[in-house]
């Protein structure tokens, strides 16, 4: 199995605090990644895709962010080369299940699924398993 990278985009320290803590507790990914906004996200990932087209990549992206969205994220992602983005496996996350953004996040293409937060690790770490099987 390749090198699993996680990358959580989320503007909430709190948040991002107590998710990396529960991912490292519950061995999901290799190396986790953190940005404060989808811009950094899209950036930092155009910046590094060699190194990022050669590893699996799980995207933990919050859904309300200040200045770009999950779902403005998502557009920006969805328009990079698909032979760089195959390489990647997005969750949207999400404090609100809002039944439009279930439903805009279903639309969304590459959205596996929107996760409530806190995030239920186990149940990600099988989601993610499942992916790779």
């Amino acid at each position: 199995m390749s090198k699993v990278i996680i990358h959580l985009v989320d503007d909430n320290d709190i948040d991002i605090a107590v998710n990396s803590k529960l991912m490292k507790l519950a061995q999901i990914g290799d190396e986790t990644r953190v940005y404060g906004n989808g811009r950094k996200f899209i950036d930092a990932i155009g910046e590094h895709r060699q190194e990022l087209s050669a590893v699996s990549n799980i995207v933990l992206l919050d859904i309300m962010m200040p200045g770009m969205t999950g779902f403005e994220t998502m557009e920006e992602f969805n328009k990079m080369d698909t032979s760089f983005i195959d390489h990647f496996d997005v969750f949207l996350i999400s404090s609100t299940i809002d039944r439009n953004d279930i439903k805009r996040a279903e639309d969304t293409p590459r959205v596996h699924k929107i996760l409530e937060k806190p995030l239920d690790v186990y149940f990600l770490k099988k989601l993610i398993e499942g992916l790779q099987d």
